[in-house]
């Protein structure tokens, strides 16, 4: 006896084909940026466990004794604003200038604010080791992540196509 499965073959028309066409296009997403993001976020958790005031990670990110964490991180009592300005003339097209504000009283959890200002201030910003897609010349850094990765100098804007323009810290 033969199953009901093997005694009729299904066959899609073209407008269901192109209805689940349409429908993956509009509600599903690729799995490399699905697998992206959520990397991306396990990273974020694990780095930012390092600044946790209990007595750090439950596993060790690395071989190695674990080493001790501060017992709290906090931000002076009043803002300070760090300023990045890349590297050569004012004036060039592709020059740009970036302002991140620590608020007071800033823990780890805290997002600070970044603003890109320049042409074209679209792209990827490097900044204490981490990569901060831009939207609209701004992106957000949680306090921690930027204290973490306080002695990377790497300051850069990536712009889409590939054109990296350097900077320094200014002033803060």
């Amino acid at each position: 006896m033969k199953n009901a499965i093997e005694e009729e073959k299904v066959v899609m028309t073209a407008d269901e084909a192109s209805f689940i066409d349409r429908f993956v296009a509009e509600h599903c997403r690729p799995h490399a940026v699905v697998m992206a993001e959520r990397l991306g976020k396990f990273v974020a958790e694990r780095q930012m466990a390092l600044f946790a005031a209990d007595d750090g990670p439950a596993f060790a990110l690395a071989a190695g004794p674990a080493a001790k964490t501060p017992a709290a991180v906090k931000a002076p009592d009043e803002a300070v604003t760090f300023v990045f300005a890349s590297e050569g003339e004012e004036d060039a097209p592709e020059a740009w200038r970036a302002e991140l504000m620590v608020p007071p009283g800033a823990t780890t959890e805290t997002p600070l604010a970044l603003k890109v200002r320049g042409r074209d201030v679209t792209g990827v910003f490097t900044l204490s080791g981490m990569a901060l897609p831009l939207v609209d010349g701004a992106a957000e850094i949680p306090f921690g992540m930027f204290l973490a990765g306080i002695k990377d100098t790497d300051v850069s804007l990536r712009r889409p196509g590939g054109g990296t323009v350097k900077g320094k810290l200014l002033f803060f």
